[in-house]
């Protein structure tokens, strides 16, 4: 079947306890990700785990699970279409591959009971490898969405204010840091995965900020750049909810936003160059209002 040609199509998410929400659908390589109308990931389904419900001629329905505790219904016939032949090609392919599967939870099974140490280090390095750029984005998005109670800066306009300033040490990976300016208690930035840097605050009120930001992103790019955002967030994970991940669930993980990677300038000597003009750290505070 050729590929559905549509980046992203309407739906409708249903859960137990929430209201119908609007919602766009988008297909990823491995999953199917939900989004609300202003693009913030909701959900994300395994291909190998959704099932049609319902088909009918105006819409149908979706579930992730055989207990049905969420809902999506699709309306675009083609996105149907495709969303179903994504399903069975992951279900034939879960198939054909389910003997080698078993073999490896046996070797596991055994493994963690006679070498839990060992055990522990491949889990980490088998999840790592199973994570591709695009899922690494999302579960930094899952953590920044698990934040409640806390109040930051505009994202899209500061971010897009700061990507046109054109700075080299913004993207010294090639690969642009997404920052976000948030009322934290602390005076440390902290790194999700899918370079999202939660930068404190009080660091736009500081005398010499332009200088700890510009020193704050460069660890942070070099950090994204060695995977090391992502490595603490699997070393902070239950043995379980690494198993359950591996097998392509990951309802199991901890997204508390302590599993971030902590971006400390303690200890580090002072920058030279501010990053920052005084004219463009004005407009950025200016932008940057809570």
């Amino acid at each position: 079947m050729v590929g559905y040609s549509k980046l992203e199509v309407k739906g409708e998410w249903n859960s137990n306890s929430d209201q119908p929400t609007e919602v766009l659908v988008a297909f990823g390589s491995i999953s199917l990700n939900i989004f609300n109308s202003k693009g913030e990931p909701l959900r994300q389904w395994a291909y190998s785990s959704i099932f049609l419900k319902n088909r009918g001629t105006s819409k149908s329905m979706f579930c992730p699970d055989m207990e049905e505790t969420e809902s999506l219904y699709i309306f675009d016939q083609d996105a149907v279409n495709y969303l179903t032949f994504l399903c069975n090609k992951t279900n034939r392919k879960k198939f054909a591959n389910l003997l080698p599967w078993i073999f490896i939870i046996i070797l596991l099974i055994g493994f963690s009971t006679f070498f839990p140490s060992y055990f522990r280090i491949a889990t980490e390095k088998i999840a790592l490898s199973i994570t591709s750029a695009e899922q690494e984005i999302n579960l930094g998005n899952i953590m920044f969405n698990e934040i409640l109670g806390v109040s930051y800066c505009d994202v899209d306009k500061t971010n897009e204010y700061i990507r046109s300033l054109d700075k080299d040490f913004l993207s010294g990976t090639g690969n642009v840091m997404e920052l976000i300016f948030i009322n934290f208690k602390t005076n440390n930035s902290i790194l999700f995965p899918g370079r999202k840097l939660l930068v404190p605050y009080s660091i736009l009120e500081n005398e010499d900020g332009a200088s700890a930001l510009a020193e704050t992103t460069k660890l942070a790019l070099a950090a994204t750049k060695n995977k090391k955002a992502i490595e603490n967030f699997f070393s902070k994970q239950r043995n379980k909810a690494l198993l359950i991940y591996i097998f392509g669930f990951f309802t199991d993980l901890n997204f508390n936003k302590d599993n971030g990677l902590l971006i400390s300038l303690h200890g580090k000597s002072k920058v030279l160059d501010k990053g920052l003009t005084n004219s463009e750290w004005f407009t950025l505070k200016k932008l940057c209002k809570l």
